[in-house]
């Protein structure tokens, strides 16, 4: 163990010592003015209150004038590449004449918002205003605005592309309808629907999805409450309103959470309703994220019922070797906050229930054949519909919640869309 130890701090003192080394090579190379701006910077980096203009011009004059390189000024002045980088787009961004009364930590702010969000529409200077504006701002609750103004924006965009819902003149089939899906299955032929893909609500804690809001502005909208009453509530009638539309060798898959054993209410229902559960398949969501520390087990699974008419057998749609019942696909919401950040994902752009594409493609085509029509009456991202229309099957979009069907039919549309292109 004691060499292990003495092996670290040598290898410690030996990287001290290098990278002191290359500093120290650096100065001697420098001119003498560089050098004495490389002080000035690092002086002032290190004061306590570091955000001033100074060292943004300082940060513009090393890199863009002298031509120094951000690691050569990072480890001159041991700090951060990424702070640097910082210090020197913030000043570029905001000339010298349009400093005058601003703080360089609320422009600061300004241009990393106007790079996380650029559906905004908004101008580094813009933005700035707004902020210049508000009280008691912290950088949390500043970017907490403007993922507000961006999702008033995009709810007004959305309502003037979606207008009236899609249900008036444009029958049910391959139509997104914003109503309750209790409103819409009625109205359908009956034994026409090969595959009902039903994800309802669970039962989730409501300041648990608060903090995901506030921290991953992941969307989180849903029209039903959260108890274990009312999940169950909504997800009873299906089995009452659905086994008349369904086909004669169709099939409702439920989506339950994980973690725990299927509920009796829901096995119950089914069976008094006449449906047999053929398969509970569970959809493991692979590598896990850390959790809380005080809890013995990680949730990192849903469960799949599988849900058939009483007396018929399960049918095969796939030709070769059957399936696992344990589903292995990434969920779409892993690192979606990180790709957000990145500028890959725009904000809540993903919904925290959404499911990922391959599963539903899986399930389609597990379950149904071209030309079977699949309902998926908790609509919400679309993800179910998108998938049958791929795979040139038809469909039925419901969605009762006003924020989910904005978006969530929108994204059925940019889909559509895109299909139609690679069709052509």
């Amino acid at each position: 163990m004691r060499k292990v130890s003495n092996s670290l701090q040598n290898n410690g003192l030996r990287t001290h010592r290098s990278v002191s080394i290359r500093v120290e090579h650096t100065c001697r190379t420098l001119p003498a003015e560089v050098l004495a701006k490389l002080k000035t910077l690092k002086k002032l980096i290190h004061q306590q209150d570091s955000m001033c203009w100074e060292i943004g011009d300082l940060c513009i004059e090393l890199l863009d004038e002298h031509r120094l390189s951000l690691g050569q000024i990072a480890q001159f002045t041991d700090y951060s590449r990424t702070r640097v980088s910082h210090f020197h787009l913030t000043a570029r961004t905001f000339g010298r004449g349009q400093r005058r009364g601003y703080t360089f930590q609320d422009s600061l702010i300004a241009r990393q918002i106007h790079k996380k969000l650029p559906r905004l529409n908004m101008t580094p200077l813009e933005i700035r205003e707004v902020i210049v504006r508000m009280k008691n701002k912290t950088p949390a609750k500043v970017h907490a605005h403007f993922v507000r103004l961006l999702t008033e924006k995009e709810r007004n965009q959305h309502l003037a592309l979606a207008g009236r819902p899609l249900t008036e003149g444009g029958g049910l089939i391959n139509q997104c309808h914003r109503a309750d899906w209790r409103d819409i299955i009625p109205q359908l032929p009956d034994q026409s629907v090969q595959l009902f893909l039903c994800d309802p609500p669970f039962a989730i804690s409501k300041g648990y999805l608060s903090n995901l809001a506030a921290t991953n502005a992941l969307r989180i909208d849903c029209d039903y409450g959260l108890t274990e009453q009312e999940a169950l509530e909504v997800t009873l009638p299906l089995f009452e309103l659905c086994l008349s539309k369904l086909c004669s060798d169709g099939v409702l898959l439920l989506f339950q959470g994980g973690g725990k054993p299927d509920r009796l209410e829901v096995l119950q229902k089914a069976q008094d309703w006449g449906w047999a559960c053929h398969y509970a398949l569970t959809w493991n969501k692979g590598a896990m994220s850390a959790g809380n520390f005080q809890k013995p087990y990680l949730i990192w699974s849903e469960r799949i019922l599988v849900f058939g008419r009483s007396g018929e057998k399960l049918k095969k749609h796939q030709n070769g070797s059957p399936s696992s019942d344990i589903l292995r696909f990434q969920p779409e919401t892993r690192h979606a906050t990180q790709r957000m950040h990145a500028g890959k994902l725009a904000y809540r752009d993903c919904h925290m229930f959404q499911k990922p594409p391959k599963l539903m493609e899986f399930l389609t085509q597990h379950h149904s054949l071209p030309g079977d029509l699949v309902v998926e009456p908790f609509g919400c991202s679309g993800s179910g519909v998108i998938a049958a229309a791929k795979l040139n099957r038809k469909w039925v979009y419901v969605e009762s919640n006003h924020e989910n069907y904005l978006w969530g039919s929108q994204r059925v549309r940019k889909a559509l869309s895109e299909i139609s292109v690679q069709a052509g």
